[in-house]
Parts: structure tokens; C-alpha cells; sequence
């Protein structure tokens, strides 16, 4: 009983690491999020500007409602 208990911490701990590794998003990060970070990382750079951004952040917003 006690194996198991140790094993069950453990576990937590290492999920709490890689938590925290992948910056919050969670195990299973949305696909919605990858396309915000492209498009912000876009927008950054210069390649979109900031209505094609604007347009781009409501269509993922709509997407999501689906």
C-alpha cells in the first residue's frame, strides 16, 4: 500500500513538471492556441498587419463556437 502511494506522488510530481515545462497550456494544448501563437508571432515579425491580425484572431474565435 505504501509502493502505491509513492508511485501516485511521484507521478503528480513529474505531471506538475512537465506542466509547467509546456509553460501552463496543459497536456493537450488546443489547436486554436497554435494558431494565435502563429498568427501573433506573424504579426510580430511584419509579415501580417495588424487588420489582417485582428481579421485572423476573429475567425479562430468563431472556429471555436463550432
Amino acid at each position: 500500500m505504501l509502493i502505491f502511494l509513492i508511485v501516485i506522488v511521484a507521478a503528480g510530481f513529474l505531471a506538475h513538471g512537465y506542466y509547467r515545462r509546456r509553460g501552463g497550456k496543459g497536456l493537450f494544448p488546443q489547436e486554436d492556441d497554435e494558431a494565435m501563437d502563429l498568427a501573433k508571432r506573424r504579426y510580430a515579425n511584419g509579415e501580417i498587419s495588424r487588420e489582417e491580425f485582428e481579421q485572423i484572431k476573429r475567425d479562430i474565435e468563431e472556429g471555436s463556437d463550432l
